[in-house]
């Protein structure tokens, strides 16, 4: 039941059901949910590790908003994991996973051109995922997985254009590219230019 609790507060607070800067009520969430006190208050502890709520005494929980410095910093933290994550994926690959990899390509194309954002920002988070897995390193996946989670609520955050999401494809093709031809540097550098594209994107969006 903790579990349960803690994977549907993660997921209302990363899709912003639950806001950032509200306060929840252990109790309100309680009856949201239909689960009891205990797993609720573990799920909360959890949350509070990922850095995704803070206690407040007297008051309850409060979803911690994203300040530009966070987003800045996680996207530093991405760019030195997610390039050497990439070039282990290009040189452990199988080839079920580029098929699988392919489909969600395919998908995503396919979501970028007619401007579908929640199917779109879906396919990212199973894009980068697939990558951790095809590194077939369980620490680095678990990492990742992290820093992901902390992501995909910025792009909730972010109002996505269907230049973004179009963009954003063509880079993930790119990635794709190198790591279906085994080519761990060009896997690499393709991710890093990914994430200096976010960046940017994110600095523009700011201003």
């Amino acid at each position: 039941m903790a579990t349960r609790a803690y994977d549907t507060i993660k997921r209302r607070i990363i899709t912003l059901e639950y806001r950032p800067g509200q306060y929840l009520n252990e109790a309100q969430v309680c009856k949201d949910l239909g689960i009891g006190r205990t797993p609720v208050h573990q799920a909360f502890h959890r949350l509070m590790n990922d850095g995704l709520v803070e206690i407040i005494p007297r008051k309850g929980m409060i979803i911690r908003p994203n300040s530009l410095n966070e987003v800045l910093a996680l996207l530093e933290a991405r760019w030195v994991i997610e390039p050497y994550c990439a070039s282990l994926a290009a040189t452990r690959t199988s080839s079920q996973d580029v098929s699988a990899l392919r489909l969600i390509m395919a998908a995503a194309e396919k979501a970028a051109k007619r401007g579908d954002t929640e199917t779109f920002m879906s396919l990212d988070v199973s894009f980068h995922s697939a990558l951790a897995k095809m590194a077939r390193n369980s620490i680095l996946g678990e990492v990742l997985r992290n820093l992901h989670d902390l992501a995909t609520r910025i792009w909730y955050l972010h109002v996505w254009q269907k230049a973004d999401m179009q963009l954003t494809y063509r880079e993930h093709l790119a990635i794709f590219e190198s790591i279906k031809g085994g080519d761990k540097d060009g896997a690499a550098r393709a991710m890093q230019d990914h994430l200096t594209s976010l960046r940017r994107r994110v600095l523009e969006g700011s201003q």
